[in-house]
């Protein structure tokens, strides 16, 4: 298949920004929409990894639109999505649960899904602690944080899709207070999100 070659970084600005307006705008996740948005700009003509936008890229585009475009809006569904993650966080604190993602980062929208990861000696333990809430999942894509990868559930709650990755209590130590490389938080405990909440 053939190669498309375009001005490095003018194509991965505009990839980057394609798909930060499909995840502002239709809630993708970051690869099917880094991958729509590749499909819209050269079609079906391949180009080489190191040339697409990593998600950082891509997030550093989200935060643009959402101050261009949803100035109005987004602040108060990102308040929302908090708090329902809080809320469903407390429920499941005897598996001192981690926050990541949209939630943490500041990107969270109404179309945001919720990406926690909990820890027990055993992943059934979370299932059953699940069913006993009367909360119906199936299993998923793994959770991917700090490129680790965790079995995961999927479900819905308080209207909101939530995934549920496990971990054991050892790895834990390693995952919580991790920073990205501008030294931001990208994710957090249930004190930490209340943290978020409650800045101004």
């Amino acid at each position: 298949m053939e190669e498309f070659f375009a001005p490095q970084d003018e194509l991965r600005i505009e990839i980057a920004m394609t798909a930060a307006r499909l995840i502002a705008e239709e809630g993708l996740d970051y690869a099917t929409a880094r991958n729509q948005a590749v499909k819209s700009k050269v079609g079906k003509q391949r180009i080489p990894r190191d040339r697409l936008p990593s998600d950082q890229d891509i997030q550093d585009e989200l935060r643009a639109y959402q101050a261009l475009f949803q100035a109005d809006s987004q602040p108060g569904e990102l308040n929302e999505l908090r708090e329902i993650a809080l809320q469903f966080m407390q429920g499941l604190a005897q598996f001192e649960p981690i926050v990541y993602g949209a939630a943490v980062n500041g990107t969270g929208s109404a179309h945001s899904d919720i990406h926690l990861i909990a820890f027990a000696d055993d992943e059934k333990e979370v299932d059953y602690w699940l069913l006993n809430q009367n909360i119906n999942f199936d299993a998923c894509e793994d959770a991917l944080l700090a490129g680790k990868s965790f079995p995961a559930v999927a479900f819905r709650w308080k209207q909101r899709w939530f995934q549920l990755g496990v971990a054991n209590h050892m790895q834990r130590r390693g995952l919580l207070n991790r920073q990205a490389p501008d030294g931001t938080v990208f994710q957090t405990d249930i004190a930490g999100l209340a943290r978020l909440i409650e800045a101004p």
